[in-house]
């Protein structure tokens, strides 16, 4: 067992921001107060009959065979058997249904938090939040809001009946209450530190494998398999230390309930006898209590076991809690549906994700509305940071954009985005029939015809009615099971389907081979004539089609213009030229 030290200064900082973030999780966390309420007073109900059997059922181990005495026992018996099947009932629903409620509540605020905040967690411990430590901490805080009145009222029931045998009954009790309070202190520190490594590790097993898994071909590729199952080993086996050191604690608990319990009806068996032998108490009021003491027993161990249960209730319901309290996107809800229309200004933007790493420095230029814009430039030179920034992703940290002179900064969120498609070379798609990838985000109703008319002009029509489901038909995870042009394409109807205004264009062909570029650029231009098209890309294929194009260079502008413009002043733009056979694509 770990030695019990003072804590510090910072670890009593990190405990109270820990019950913070606990009282924040309590607070927003959408309980079933229905089902709690029902399994509480279910709970209250069962106790009270527990506290009745020690009474009836002594009489009968007196010797009290008449119908009345029988009668009674029986009774409370057949109340206490029914009763309990009640409360196991309506706790797991209750627990279940707060679960779920909690659950949903977490998730939809993680849909609305600002992307900054993804950059500093790993998806995986988020993961691990939303499905470990939402259904740990929310049964165990079920769990004690039920239970909790119920012990109480058992022991105050018990404690009177016994007091009304002898009132120096009530000293074992008194006596066994500070053993049971030092108990709950000593575990409590030790159980909160397991808990919460417990619980860290989980998340991170949780992120190794989903990255790994979600990275499969990676690995192949690389031949590191044994590499890789070396590292998972090493992650399995930290979540098994803290998980032994666990085990470790329970069984140091379950040792000590043990010692106590036995301590505890020795004690009552010498001091009952004594009274019994002094004719303080009558035969069957000993058998009572007696009966009373393993029961009392239990109770104070689990009431004194509460605080241990909280402290890792705390522990894990910590980053819960820091979740809900991570920033949330600001949608400006208030201003409504976006109407305006117009160039896009960037205007003196500035921006860095870290403090000490300026990815972007006073740049400004114009996007003209209906036009094609070209961003290129050298890797790191803030081309996939403005298109973040035009998403509103992230805002500048100075300067601002505006479309037809309004900031986007009070503009609705959700009206804006609905406004823009987005498409990268990962070519996105969420596992599901192809009809529910073709029309993910869309809100307006898609029929057959438009889904037709969108897939043939993406030519991915054929490859769609080859199967025998065909829009129907199941796409493997992640769309694994198609070659990137196919993913593409599928990427370019949905795009089609969505018709927005703004399409951002993200290295959409970098991953394909050279003829399959320029089929699919041809099909991004011709789909999508006359939108405001913002392309970064390397590829001439699409450069040649932009009526504007901007050169950045280490997160500043180095020129805009035209082709022949920027092959005359803008020595980057010339390097990049060059390295293509661009004369297959501008000269005639």
């Amino acid at each position: 067992m770990e030695a019990i030290t003072r804590p510090t200064r910072k670890e009593k900082t990190v405990d109270r921001a820990s019950w913070r973030q606990f009282g924040l999780f309590f607070k927003r966390a959408k309980l079933s107060w229905v089902w709690i309420i029902i399994a509480l007073a279910v709970t209250i109900a069962y106790y009270l009959v527990v506290a009745k059997l020690p009474g009836s059922t002594a009489g009968v181990l007196k010797g009290d065979f008449s119908t009345k005495a029988l009668m009674s026992a029986l009774i409370n018996y057949a109340c206490f058997i029914v009763l309990r099947v009640l409360v196991e009932s309506t706790l797991l629903i209750a627990s279940s249904v707060s679960t779920r409620s909690v659950r949903n509540s977490v998730w939809k605020r993680m849909m609305g938090i600002e992307t900054r905040y993804y950059d500093k967690n790993s998806a995986g411990s988020l993961l691990s939040a939303v499905t470990c430590d939402s259904e740990v901490a929310v049964g165990s805080l079920v769990n004690m809001i039920v239970t909790i009145p119920g012990l109480i009222v058992y022991l105050y029931s018990a404690i009177k009946e016994i007091g009304s045998y002898s009132p120096k009954l009530i000293a074992v009790v008194l006596i066994m209450i500070p053993v049971y309070v030092v108990y709950a202190i000593l575990m409590g520190k030790w159980q909160y530190k397991v808990g919460h490594r417990i619980q860290t590790k989980i998340g991170g097993l949780t992120g190794f494998l989903s990255e790994r898994i979600r990275n499969l071909t990676l690995i192949k590729s690389f031949v590191t398999e044994a590499k890789e199952d070396e590292n998972g080993k090493n992650a399995a086996k930290e979540l098994c230390k803290a998980n032994v050191e666990n085990s470790y604690l329970n069984g140091v608990m379950t040792a000590y309930s043990f010692i106590t319990e036995a301590a505890g009806i020795v004690l009552a068996v010498i001091w009952g006898c004594m009274l019994l032998r002094k004719g303080e108490i009558q035969r069957d009021q000993w058998l009572a209590f007696f009966l009373f003491v393993p029961t009392i027993n239990l109770v104070l161990r689990q009431l004194t076991s509460i605080w241990s249960n909280l402290k890792d209730v705390q522990g894990r319901a910590a980053r819960l809690g820091e979740l809900m309290d991570a920033p949330q996107e600001a949608m400006n809800e208030a201003a409504g549906v976006l109407a305006r229309s117009g160039d896009i200004e960037v205007k003196n933007v500035s921006f860095s994700y870290t403090e000490d790493t300026p990815i972007l420095k006073n740049i400004s230029f114009t996007i003209p509305e209906g036009r094609t814009t070209a961003i290129v430039g050298p890797s790191g030179s803030g081309k996939t940071t403005v298109l973040r920034l035009l998403e509103k992703l992230y805002s500048p940290n100075e300067g601002e954009i505006t479309i037809g002179g309004e900031n986007l900064e009070n503009i609705n969120l959700k009206a804006w985005r609905d406004r823009m498609s987005y498409v990268n070379q990962d070519a996105e798609l969420f596992s599901g029939t192809i009809r529910e990838a073709l029309t993910y985000g869309i809100d307006v109703e898609i029929t057959d015809d438009m889904l037709e008319a969108a897939a043939r002009l993406a030519d991915i029509y054929d490859f769609i009615m080859d199967k025998p489901e065909g829009f129907d038909a199941e796409l493997a995870f992640w769309g694994s099971a198609m070659s990137g042009g196919q993913r593409q394409r599928m990427v370019i109807a949905r795009e089609l389907l969505k018709n927005a205004d703004i399409l951002l264009l993200d290295e959409p062909t970098s991953a394909l081979d050279a003829e399959t570029a320029v089929q699919i650029s041809e099909t991004f231009f011709k789909g999508f004539e006359g939108k405001t098209i913002i392309t970064i890309t390397h590829e001439l294929n699409f450069i040649a089609h932009a009526d504007n194009i901007i050169v950045l260079k280490q997160g500043e502008i180095e020129a805009i213009g035209t082709h022949d413009e920027l092959m005359e002043t803008s020595p980057t733009y010339r390097a990049l030229v060059e390295e293509q056979s661009y004369q297959e694509v501008f000269v005639q």
